[in-house]
């Protein structure tokens, strides 16, 4: 959360010809929940706390952040599941809480507790069960030969309130599944329908020294193309209402960060007792596109 208003800030300073002087007051610290619980899969959430707008970043800042002794707890309404502390190479900040006991099943509801800092956070998600995907398909971008962008083709269900997260996987390149920006959307336009939409490949952070301010690779690739002969593993995810709202309001924020003219945007989290964020279900498709080296435009 801090990095998105830490930019808005840094833009609206540069963009400012006069020096001024600002004396902000120290915000008050809060919790930061992002956990979720996906289909035959266990619970994790990372636990970290807000710093001030102007507060030096680096490593030992961040590690700071992460909350390490919280007690995490993942429950159906029958079992409890008590998330212990790990190391994840792959993901950023790396040290998440996982469960062991209790796997997503589409269809039930989990609730989420998290003690922290002598507070308690709580929040309950639903796994929606999940919408299967028709077909994939590569579409080369204008005027491109060899790059382009994933098509995912599913019909959605009659009954409005369907919403979707999206994600993707490069074989032999991503280690995890990435979103892009945005990477949310509901069924108001298409409900009942066969629906289409795109996919480009989502920003890793621990590839970010790989390009530069414009995301562009040394080869001269955007890092957000797919490539002819490329191997894409495309997860479509159905989630809940909340769900949905938390990262649409994320992803609103992010698509306006540096617009000093933006209508500020209010992040729907769904945790309850203080803390910001989101526990969130997921219902999963899951396909594979072996894209062929040669592709028509």
């Amino acid at each position: 959360m801090k990095h998105w208003y830490l930019f808005i800030t840094i833009m609206l300073l540069l963009s400012c010809e006069k020096e001024i002087t600002v004396d902000l007051p120290i915000p008050e610290s809060k919790i930061v929940i992002e956990a979720a619980i996906e289909q035959d899969e266990f619970a994790w959430a990372f636990i970290t706390r807000t710093a001030a707008y102007f507060a030096p970043v680096d490593s030992s800042i961040i590690m700071n952040m992460i909350v390490t002794n919280a007690k995490v707890i993942v429950s159906d309404g029958v079992v409890n599941d008590t998330l212990k502390i790990t190391f994840d190479p792959y993901t950023f900040p790396y040290l998440k809480y996982k469960g062991s006991i209790i796997k997503g099943q589409p269809g039930k509801q989990y609730w989420l507790t998290v003690i922290a800092d002598g507070k308690t956070f709580t929040a309950v998600t639903t796994i929606p069960y999940p919408v299967p995907i028709d077909s994939l398909k590569f579409k080369p971008d204008k005027n491109q030969d060899t790059l382009g962008f994933v098509w995912v083709y599913l019909k959605d269900p009659d009954t409005l309130g369907n919403y979707y997260r999206g994600f993707t996987k490069v074989l032999g390149k991503d280690s995890v599944f990435l979103h892009p920006y945005p990477s949310v959307t509901d069924d108001r336009f298409f409900n009942g329908q066969t629906a289409e939409y795109s996919l480009y490949r989502g920003r890793n952070p621990l590839e970010d020294s790989l390009y530069n301010e414009m995301g562009v690779g040394s080869d001269g690739v955007p890092r957000w193309y797919f490539r002819t002969g490329q191997t894409v593993v495309v997860k479509v995810a159905q989630i809940d209402a909340k769900h949905y709202d938390f990262w649409y309001s994320i992803e609103q924020q992010f698509m306006t960060d540096g617009n000093p003219f933006a209508s500020p945007i209010t992040i729907r989290s769904n945790i309850q007792g203080g803390a910001i964020g989101v526990w969130g279900g997921y219902g999963v498709a899951i396909d594979t596109l072996k894209i062929p080296k040669h592709v028509k435009n």
